[in-house]
């Protein structure tokens, strides 16, 4: 276990709290509620936090240089609603029945990831941090297919395994993004989805273009399908009017087989990198602009 210092310590306690005390708020939720509570609760959160708030404009400034400064500011505050949406429909799953997820996603065709799977080498689903990645998983889960995801542990052990065992209860299981390949490539190998989500800043990978600017990328997917043969398909939920979501689910990438092992890690991904980027353009306000994507890039080059 990592070590902390006094203030980290007494930040992880506060956050605990918080988690526990949503999570008793949480079963008195409904979809109604989680929308007018997320507007409430995303917007003071843009206000509150000048830090995030920076991040977000900055961001958004440098992918969308067309746009004005009131446009930005405008889907820099619905970024803040959407993630403050998404936290609470997120405890919100914890109660929620199968039946009830059914009607709240649609998935409009799930025959790409069928067709894959027929093939029995698993599948490599790719997603972001858009619309309600969380919401997805279940929703595959729920329709039968055996899927494992790779998350991001928390700096703090309860609140990761509170977490994870949210999306354990939900038919799903977590494998640390932490740990080695060989979790992963086992799950490949027994014919089963692995859901990544590459959308974030690396300390490792590679840069590819993201809206016009040089981001460092895990390659995770891209090695484990060139040496295992699963194919990448991309997938997003996406809100849609009323509350509701629509699952979207896009043919396999193509695997390039240059002979060039390097060539090969770069082409495939830029390539769901790309497709991530097109499916943000759609509706900007539904991804994590909150989040520090260029970090590494701003360093380094």
């Amino acid at each position: 276990m990592r070590r902390f210092g006094l203030k980290k310590r007494s930040e992880m306690a506060l956050g605990r709290l918080a988690l526990f005390a949503a999570l008793r708020i949480a079963k008195r939720l409904t979809p109604e509620k989680i929308e007018r509570w997320g507007r409430k609760l995303g917007g003071f959160i843009y206000v509150a936090s000048r830090r995030y708030r920076g991040v977000a404009i900055r961001n958004l400034r440098a992918a969308y240089p067309e746009w004005s400064e009131q446009e930005v500011r405008d889907v820099a505050r619905r970024t803040f609603e959407n993630f403050a949406r998404g936290a609470l429909e997120f405890l919100y799953l914890n109660d929620m029945p199968p039946q009830a997820v059914g009607e709240w996603l649609s998935v409009e065709d799930t025959s790409p990831l069928d067709a894959v799977l027929e093939k029995g080498r698993g599948a490599i689903v790719i997603t972001a941090h858009l619309g309600n990645w969380e919401l997805l998983a279940r929703k595959f889960a729920l329709l039968g297919y055996r899927i494992n995801v790779i998350a991001r542990d928390s700096d703090d052990p309860t609140t990761t395994g509170l977490a994870n065992s949210i999306r354990e209860n939900a038919g799903y299981k977590v494998l640390s993004r932490d740990s080695s390949a060989i979790p992963a490539m086992r799950c490949l190998r027994k014919n089963e989805l692995l859901g990544i989500l590459p959308d974030q800043n690396t300390w490792s990978g590679i840069f590819v273009d993201f809206f016009g600017r040089p981001a460092a990328t895990a390659t995770g997917p891209a090695v484990l399908s060139l040496k295992t043969g699963a194919p990448i398909l991309c997938g997003f939920a996406r809100r849609v009017d009323g509350g509701f979501f629509e699952a979207v689910i896009y043919p396999p990438l193509e695997v390039p087989s240059t002979g060039d092992e390097e060539a090969d890690i770069l082409a495939l991904t830029q390539a769901y990198t790309r497709v991530i980027e097109d499916e943000i353009r759609k509706d900007p306000a539904q991804w994590l602009w909150i989040h520090d994507r260029w970090r590494r890039s701003a360093e380094c080059i």
